[in-house]
């Protein structure tokens, strides 16, 4: 694997990097650190790791001190086993080293942006920690509603794989991990998209299926204890719904959703008047959700409008879908 993340980073990005391992307490966070500026860290989703934010580390390094990190549990951080049995189990292990990390690198007044379970993990960290974040910006976020009585069931052949993912209660990827040297294929037959998402940027399409297949073919020690937190599928067992307002009323919140997700946008846009009045709901064109890289150029200037009091003419001119705020 890291031969496979290695050459995507090469590959993709132009702006020099510092790349090691943190300490925290016997295990270790792959970590990346570039750019200037106001520190942003950045947490990727489930099943992911840093090679995933090919298309935005150059162009936000630009404007930022970026620290992206593989979550402990996964990629090719340490993998710890998980002994929890609950969904605050799983939470208090996934922040407490979502904390040391932080820690050991001295960070404070950042930037937070995660991504649909990353997303939901910077939120619960936000509640906790809000001294050290500055702005929370949540990418498509994971977690947000309840789940509704009336919840329709997956289909098609995507909706069955996520089905029967789901009844593989402790470790969903262990069909993936069976299969060994043909999981990529696996990955390559379920998420064809990924190679046409990732061509702009790396040479050869085969290398991120690779990855993707390295960053889950591991011990299930992340997947294990996010198995705790969901309810099959796309549920969280503690909605963040119902505690985002329990963010610090002086942190800004910006959510960045594409309009074509299978996330429930509306969730975000009825908490918006229970929120503080600097709460804003950006929506991007022709992206599902995986906003980061299927419309990067927008998602960038999103974030990098974060620096801003106000939406700067740069941003608006790029002809948004929408952009929401409690003051509009």
């Amino acid at each position: 694997m890291r031969t496979t993340e290695s050459l995507i980073l090469q590959t993709a990005l132009k702006t020099p990097f510092e790349q090691y391992y943190v300490d925290i307490g016997g295990h270790r966070v792959n970590t990346i650190k570039m750019g200037s500026g106001t520190p942003l860290v950045m947490v990727h989703g489930f099943g992911g790791g840093i090679g995933v934010w090919v298309a935005n580390l150059d162009v936000l390094a630009k404007h930022f001190t970026i620290y992206a990190l593989d979550i402990l549990g996964w990629a090719r951080s340490s993998r710890p086993i998980f002994y929890g049995n609950t969904p605050e189990d799983a939470e208090k292990w996934y922040l407490e080293g979502l904390e040391l990390w932080i820690n050991a690198l001295n960070l404070d007044n950042f930037i937070l942006l995660g991504h649909s379970f990353g997303a939901y993990l910077s939120g619960i960290f936000t509640i906790k920690n809000p001294k050290k974040v500055s702005r929370l910006i949540l990418a498509d976020p994971w977690g947000v509603p309840e789940k509704p009585v009336d919840a329709p069931k997956p289909t098609g052949l995507r909706g069955q794989a996520i089905s029967l993912a789901a009844n593989v209660v402790t470790s969903p990827f262990s069909i993936l991990r069976a299969l060994g040297p043909i999981g990529p294929s696996l990955i390559d037959r379920f998420r064809p998209d990924l190679k046409m998402k990732f061509s702009e940027y790396i040479t050869d399409p085969n290398i991120m299926s690779s990855y993707i297949y390295h960053c889950n073919a591991q011990s299930p020690s992340g997947e294990s204890a996010f198995w705790h937190l969901h309810i099959p599928f796309g549920w969280a067992k503690l909605p963040l719904e119902k505690r985002l307002h329990l963010i610090d009323k002086d942190i800004p919140i910006t959510a960045i959703y594409g309009e074509h997700t299978w996330m429930d946008i509306n969730s975000m846009y009825n908490l918006l008047p229970t929120l503080q009045s600097r709460t804003e709901l950006v929506l991007l064109p022709d992206a599902g959700h995986h906003v980061y890289i299927d419309s990067s150029t927008l998602f960038n200037l999103a974030v990098i409008s974060t620096k801003y009091d106000s939406v700067p003419q740069f941003i608006t001119q790029q002809k948004l879908r929408g952009w929401y705020n409690y003051n509009q």
